[in-house]
């Protein structure tokens, strides 16, 4: 299963602040990939700037298929979003796309997403 905890950040904020967290309800193993990650959400932001020049949008904590990772939202210098994932145990980023280019990742799935497209499937 597919699950994600979403923390946002502003960019002038990184590693000072949150500027707002909303958290899922993570099961034992996703939460236990989280607490064993040894980069932090800061060095995957990073990682993810360096992937993509930018600003950085939006990072959260998601398994992508067993595999602990940060998926980052970095808005291009080109005006574009690009998604970028960045491994959790040794802050490489492994993948990196426009944001629309994402369309088939799971989070995309039908039933995954409310009709404003913003990765809640309830907004409730």
């Amino acid at each position: 299963m597919h699950r994600k905890t979403m923390i946002l950040f502003p960019a002038a904020l990184l590693g000072v602040l949150p500027y707002a967290a909303s958290a899922e309800t993570l099961d034992q193993s996703a939460l236990e990939m989280f607490r064993s990650a040894s980069v932090t959400i800061q060095q995957a932001g990073n990682a993810a700037l360096q992937a993509h020049v930018g600003t950085l949008a939006a990072i959260a904590f998601s398994d992508e298929n067993g595999r602990a990772a940060y998926e980052a939202v970095v808005i291009g210098n080109d005006g574009l979003p690009w998604t970028v994932l960045v491994d959790a145990a040794n802050g490489e980023a492994f993948a990196s796309a426009p944001s629309s280019a994402m369309e088939d990742h799971p989070d995309s799935a039908p039933g995954m997403d409310d009709e404003d497209h913003d990765g809640e499937v309830d907004d409730g």
